[in-house]
Formats: structure tokens, C-alpha cells, sequence
């Protein structure tokens, strides 16, 4: 069976394709979470998808106790050689079925680590497994991309060099998916690497559903990491917060 591109993509070059995503950064994004919403100040919180652990672990540094769970065993071994907190621990599991029931106080899914499946049947699936971690009264966080502002600000190609290699990035709107493919020219390899990335470009209303269905009450909607309030067309992102019935 075909690997899907997420199964490829997270791995050694998708570290240096995003290395810009850095630890300082994770950091003033939850403080900017804490701080703008009213999250819990204490409690369990489950990171899903949370890559090699840069969020996870400035929700440790706070004091709360965090699960880590992602896919990618690259991330995540990244995530186990940085954790140096007893209260974080990391998993690997498919966010359509992660195994926890009532558990969390707080779910987080950060940097646009939604969208990813074939089927909107999936991704209501991932929506109800949040809904299923959480307690009753617990809290979720979805930071995800604004259509709109994708459509409107997407460039379609692009080239840097990075550590001695050369990656051309191409990007496109096609069958209401915003689709990547990075291309990674090795000069110790013979043949370069391609990847393939594709997000699903659900509307606002379309991920308030959701929530819904799930069981969220009392949505509210931010457009940015200093959580103003979501305008359609010039928001960068789409940012959910919501509480389990």
C-alpha cells in the first residue's frame, strides 16, 4: 500500500524545510495563548500532532502535564532527545485513532495540523477524537489556515538553500486543496527528493460545523497569534476555541 504524503513528508528534510519554526517562537505562541484566552491554568493537556515538541514543551515549562502525540517517528524521536520535564511524554499515534477518553483539560492543534486526509468524514473523525480526549468542561485550540488569505497570498514557487541543499517549493489551489510539492536537490544524492503536501481548505463555517457535531459549545473565532477578532478575507489564520458540553 502507497505510503500517504503525510507518512513521507515529516522526516529528516522536513526538518530543514521548516527549521524557521524555532523554539523561541513555540514559546511566545503559547504564552500568547495563555495569555488572550481563558485556558485553564493547570491540568492535562494533549498536543495532537505535535511534531518534534516545541509546543508541548513550553506547556511544560509552565508547569502543565502534556502528551505529546504525532505520526512521525523522525519528529518524534527529535521531540524525546529535547524533553528534559518528568510531567511531558510522547506517543506515537494516527490522529484518527488516538485512544483517549476524558483524560484532558486542555487539546491543542497547532500550526495548521489539520486537513490533512482525502475524506471529510476523516477529518470529522479527528474533530471527535478531540472532543473524546477532553473531559467534560475541557477546552480545545485549533490554529489553522484561513482559506481566503491562502488563495490571496499564495506563491507559486519559491527556491532557498539550506545546509548545502537546494529546495524548490511549488504551490497551487487544486479540488478545494491548497497543495505543496518541495523538491530537494542533494548534491551527495543522485536523484532529488520529492515531497508532496496537500491541506483541505475548509471555511469557517465548515470547521464551526464540525465543532458542533462534536459535541463544542460556545466557539469563538480569532484571526491571528494576537487573537483579534477573524476578518474572512485579511486574517492569516483561524483560530478555534471551544468547550466540551
Amino acid at each position: 500500500m502507497e505510503e500517504a504524503w503525510f507518512e513521507r513528508s515529516f522526516r529528516e528534510d522536513y526538518v530543514l524545510v521548516y527549521r524557521h519554526r524555532d523554539e523561541e517562537s513555540a514559546d511566545q505562541e503559547v504564552a500568547n495563548l495563555l495569555a488572550c484566552l481563558p485556558i485553564k491554568e493547570s491540568g492535562r493537556v494533549l498536543d495532537l500532532c505535535c511534531g518534534s515538541g516545541r509546543h508541548a514543551r513550553a506547556f511544560a515549562r509552565r508547569g502543565y502535564e502534556v502528551v505529546g502525540v504525532d505520526l512521525s517517528p523522525v519528529l518524534l524521536q527529535l521531540a524525546e532527545d529535547q524533553n528534559t520535564y518528568d510531567h511531558l511524554a510522547f506517543y506515537q499515534y494516527d490522529m484518527r485513532k488516538i485512544p483517549f477518553a476524558d483524560e484532558f483539560d486542555i487539546v491543542v492543534n497547532l500550526f495548521t495540523s489539520f486537513g490533512y486526509f482525502s475524506t471529510d468524514e476523516e477529518h470529522k473523525q479527528v474533530i471527535a477524537n478531540m472532543a473524546k480526549s477532553l473531559k467534560p468542561g475541557g477546552q480545545v485550540v485549533i490554529d489553522y489556515l484561513n482559506p481566503a488569505y491562502v488563495k490571496a497570498n499564495l506563491i507559486p514557487e519559491s527556491t532557498k538553500e539550506i545546509e548545502g541543499l537546494y529546495i524548490e517549493e511549488t504551490r497551487w489551489i487544486e479540488d478545494g486543496y491548497v497543495k505543496k510539492k518541495i523538491v530537494v536537490k542533494d548534491a551527495e544524492a543522485d536523484e532529488p527528493r520529492e515531497y508532496m503536501e496537500q491541506v483541505r481548505l475548509f471555511e469557517a463555517d465548515e470547521m464551526k460545523a464540525m465543532l458542533v457535531e462534536a459535541g463544542f459549545t460556545a466557539i469563538q473565532l480569532f484571526g491571528d497569534y494576537t487573537y483579534t477578532g477573524f476578518d474572512s478575507q485579511r486574517s492569516p489564520r483561524m483560530i478555534f476555541f471551544a468547550h466540551k458540553k
